[in-house]
This record gives structure tokens, sequence and C-alpha cells, in this order.
């Protein structure tokens, strides 16, 4: 019985010979197809440091650029760029009183002095809120009105915005002279 079980033990050890050189060729089949892919998010995270390494030179540019801009004192410039608006509005003042001083100077100053055309008073107006800091100056004043006051005394109601605050108010003619200017912020007009 012994004897005949050996052809059985034989046919099977075949077998089974078989399919565990097919397992072991699968099973190296999947670590080849593994260590490719490792090999392969090795290559993307080398390529990934290689754009990084860009960083470093960012980093140095970005260190001299704080470096030069440590000698800018920016409040003195800021108080230099005041004194330089201040200046013009002075200038400009002057140049206006020149001008009106000039047209005053004939007997008959008033019948020869020429009025503002309605564009002039509204450029007047914006030039000034501007120079005062003011943005996005809006004219609610009609037209018509703005006619009316370029030679004359009247007032031009303006909206405008400073550091993000709606700012609401007049701006004074006399003699078609920009005189006066009144501004406040929107929220201190109603309680």
């Amino acid at each position: 019985m012994f004897l005949c079980a050996l052809p059985a033990v034989a046919e099977w050890l075949d077998e089974a010979s078989f399919w565990l050189a097919f397992a072991a060729l699968l099973t190296l089949a999947t670590a080849a197809a593994g260590v490719f892919a490792i090999l392969a998010c090795l290559r993307e995270v080398r390529e990934g440091l290689r754009r990084l390494d860009g960083l470093q030179e960012i980093d140095e540019k970005l260190g001299r650029l704080v470096a030069d801009r440590d000698d800018l004192d920016l409040r003195r410039i800021e108080h230099l760029l005041l004194d330089l608006r201040d200046t013009q509005q002075r200038l400009e003042d002057a140049l206006l009183r020149t001008l009106e001083a000039g047209r005053g100077a004939s007997a008959n100053a008033d019948a020869l002095a020429l009025p503002l055309k309605p564009e002039a008073v509204g450029e007047r107006v914006v030039n000034r809120l501007l120079a005062l800091g003011y943005s996005q100056v809006e004219i609610i004043t009609r037209f018509e009105k703005l006619a009316e006051i370029g030679g004359k005394d009247g007032e031009v109601l303006v909206e405008a915005k400073r550091e993000g605050v709606l700012h609401k108010g007049r701006v004074t003619f006399r003699s078609g002279r920009l005189a006066d200017v009144e501004m406040r912020p929107a929220y201190a007009i109603f309680p």
C-alpha cells in the first residue's frame, strides 16, 4: 500500500512545485511592480526637492530687500510727502490770489472777472479734496448750480472717502474762489 501511494505523492509534488513556482513568480512580479512604484515616487520627491531649492535663492533675495529697506525711514518719507502736499496747496492758493489780483487791478474788476465754467468749479473741488487726502470724490450739487457758483458765492455739496470712511460736506466758494472745505464723517451726522 505504501508503494501504491508513491506515484500519487510524486504527482502531487510535481503539481505542488508548479503552483509554488507560479506563486513565487507572481510574488516576484508584484515585488518588482512595488519597487518600480517606489522608485517613481522617489523620482517625484526628488523633483519636488529640486523645485524647493529655488526657495533658498528667494530667501536670499528677500533678505537683501529687507536689508535695503531698513535704511528707509517711512515716517520721515510720510512727513516729507505731507509737506510737499501742503506746499503745493499754498502755491495753488498763491497763484489763485495772484490771478485774482490781476483781474481786480482795474477799476471795474467785477465786470472784467470771468466766471469759472462749471467743469472748472468741479475740477477745483475734486483737486482740493484729493489734496486733502480724500478719495472717490463725488459732487452732489447739480451741474446747473455749479454754473451759478462760477463767479459768485456758493456751496458745493460733496461726498468722499478717507481711510475707508464716507465723509459728507461742503466746499464754499466766495467770488468764484474756493474759500473753505468742511467735511465730516457720515457716522457723525446721524446720532
